[in-house]
């Protein structure tokens, strides 16, 4: 009995080995990558082109004098990656433009009005919105750029404002 055993599975290793078809699953896969190389290859030169085209058309519209395009491109961005949380009481909610302005509206939490009224409070809010929006950024340039009105801040707490901070390009004159 042993030795049936023995010889069941030589045979069946032999078997085996004479069926193995591993060389053409290897070639197989080999050439679906290299295939998906190309295809991946392929769909980033499209979006590259695609976004160069974007890009250069805003610019245009931009050099001509219509913020439109944009500014709603720069809104729509922003939009998508509300709510933002800025800080443990600071939730940027929601993002709009009016006259060349874009206006952010942030929820504030923990904090009362009063506090807001407070002018150091006021002093470093602004320091910091300035140091931001005047930064040497390339996204921060191309947005003062697209909305030459400048920038609002409102603060609310509880559904009502609490404060507005405005910035304008021409702030940036001396930090640049």
């Amino acid at each position: 009995m042993k030795f049936f055993k023995v010889i069941s599975l030589a045979l069946l290793s032999i078997f085996l080995v004479n069926c193995d078809n591993s060389k053409s699953t290897v070639d197989d896969i080999k050439q679906k990558v290299q295939q998906t190389g190309s295809d991946i290859s392929n769909k980033t030169q499209d979006y590259f082109e695609q976004a160069k085209s974007e890009t250069n058309d805003i610019m245009n519209k931009l050099k001509e004098g219509n913020y439109n395009f944009a500014q709603d491109a720069v809104i729509k961005n922003i939009k998508q990656t509300l709510p933002l949380n800025i800080d443990q009481n600071t939730s940027l909610v929601d993002v709009s433009k009016e006259n060349n302005t874009i206006n952010y509206k942030y929820d504030v939490k923990g904090l009362t009005k009063d506090d807001l009224k407070i002018e150091n409070t006021q002093k470093t809010l602004l320091n910091n919105l300035l140091t931001d929006y005047c930064s040497s950024d390339l996204m921060k340039k191309a947005l003062r750029l697209a909305f030459p009105e400048g920038a609002t801040h409102n603060y609310y707490i509880n559904n009502d404002n609490a404060l507005i901070l405005s910035l304008k390009p021409s702030d940036c004159d001396d930090k640049l």
